[in-house]
């Protein structure tokens, strides 16, 4: 990267304090420099690429974890849907984007696909290492809540297949109706029925009238009496 002395100094220093993720005001208070000193150094630094603006207000190093930035820049936020599906190894597809549950809308930003969710629907995250990430069965729940973040309805399908080992099942139908989404508990009974999959039985109260299987599907009026879905796939 070609750095002078004074902008060597800055980057290690930053890498020491794991500010792989920083503000103007964490080098005002890191180096004791005046605002402007901090805006030209980051300035400098942006300009031979040894960091990238990633939100609005934010710098990383350019080697950075994108995740834990996608974490840094929208507070507070965990990582779900198909991004956390392919982490935990239940989809093979590797999604384009990084997609998160957030209770504070925030636009698409770089690589970063923000999903903002209500309070009431905001749990069921673990840490692994520095990372905020759903549950197993958490991860499900959001994605039949959205299914265009998750690749559909049939890949949920097959992540919900890949992971009849592992998956809990109880605490599947448990987040699903701490959801609070009747659409939820329909997709999660249907998949898991069609799949074999025991206790799709205890899913009972599942409200009136018809919802899509998959809302981001045209409808077929493919009716299921059992689940009150359009099988729409």
């Amino acid at each position: 990267m070609n750095l002078s002395k004074l902008e060597n100094k800055v980057y290690l220093e930053l890498k020491r304090n794991k500010l792989d993720v920083f503000r103007i005001k964490d080098i005002v208070i890191l180096f004791k420099v005046n605002k402007t000193k901090a805006y030209n150094i980051i300035k400098s630094l942006k300009k031979k690429r040894a960091i990238w603006k990633a939100g609005k207000g934010f710098f990383a190093l350019h080697d950075a974890d994108e995740f834990l930035i996608a974490l840094s820049i929208n507070y507070p936020s965990y990582i779900s849907f198909w991004t956390a599906l392919n982490y935990y190894g239940l989809s093979d597809n590797t999604p384009k984007k990084i997609f998160l549950a957030t209770t504070k809308y925030s636009k698409e930003i770089g690589n970063f696909k923000f999903v903002k969710l209500s309070k009431a629907k905001f749990f069921g995250y673990i840490k692994i290492g520095n990372l905020t990430i759903a549950e197993k069965e958490k991860a499900i729940v959001d994605s039949l809540l959205f299914p265009k973040y998750a690749g559909g309805i049939k890949e949920i399908t097959k992540c919900i297949e890949a992971g009849k080992k592992t998956l809990d099942i109880k605490k599947l139908i448990f987040f699903a109706e701490k959801a609070g989404s009747i659409a939820v508990l329909r997709r999660l009974g249907f998949i898991l029925e069609t799949l074999g999959i025991k206790g799709y039985q205890k899913i009972k109260d599942i409200g009136r009238g018809y919802e899509l299987l998959d809302p981001s599907l045209k409808r077929k009026n493919n009716l299921n009496k059992r689940w009150l879905l359009d099988v729409n796939i």
